[in-house]
């Protein structure tokens, strides 16, 4: 219960961060064109020994004005410099999200990645990891592009897996995504 209650914390300071939000409901497109959605998100980050680089693309359909479907595909490099490990990430996410009132909406996904990695320039492996994503976000939107912010829950996040796996993608059940739409 306790988890359930910051994570709802989380979720009401970032509603409050954006009250300014000018997203209305998707207006419904007579033609197929307007009804397909594309977009992503990337990460970059460095520092003295590590580098972290992520892409993760889709393109998604609106089935009705607020309810969408798609697909997401996924790449992600941890780079550890000083040890020569190098921790390559890559797979597909089906995802369904529907917004709910002016911005808002709630998302759920099914995440397939294959993560694989080289240590001192030799093939360690790699193994199939699935997870579902539920949660939620905001989304504005002006002029046919925006961006997008989500806060999400792993269900199938195990601690005992992270402590043992040192090839497990997550380090926690919250996932905190940043992105952008067209």
């Amino acid at each position: 219960m306790k988890r359930f209650g910051i994570i709802a914390a989380l979720f009401l300071m970032l509603l409050g961060y954006s009250n300014k939000v000018s997203a209305q409901f998707f207006q419904d497109e007579p033609n197929m064109k307007g009804k397909i959605t594309t977009g992503g998100g990337f990460a970059f980050g460095l520092n003295f020994h590590t580098l972290n680089l992520a892409i993760a693309p889709q393109v998604g359909y609106r089935i009705l004005s607020p309810w969408e479907v798609g697909i997401r595909g996924i790449y992600n490099l941890n780079c550890n410099f000083a040890y020569r490990r190098y921790y390559h990430y890559i797979g597909f996410s089906p995802y369904t999200n529907c917004q709910i009132f002016r911005g808002l909406f709630i998302h759920a996904e099914y995440e397939n990645l294959y993560g694989f990695a080289r240590l001192n320039q030799e093939s360690a492996g790699g193994e199939w990891y699935r997870s579902v994503f539920v949660g939620g976000g905001i989304r504005s939107t002006s002029y046919g592009g925006g961006y997008f912010i989500m806060l999400l829950y792993n269900l199938s996040w195990d601690y005992n897996k992270f402590q043992t796996d040192w090839l497990y993608p997550y380090g926690s059940p919250l996932v905190i995504r940043v992105g952008f739409c067209f």
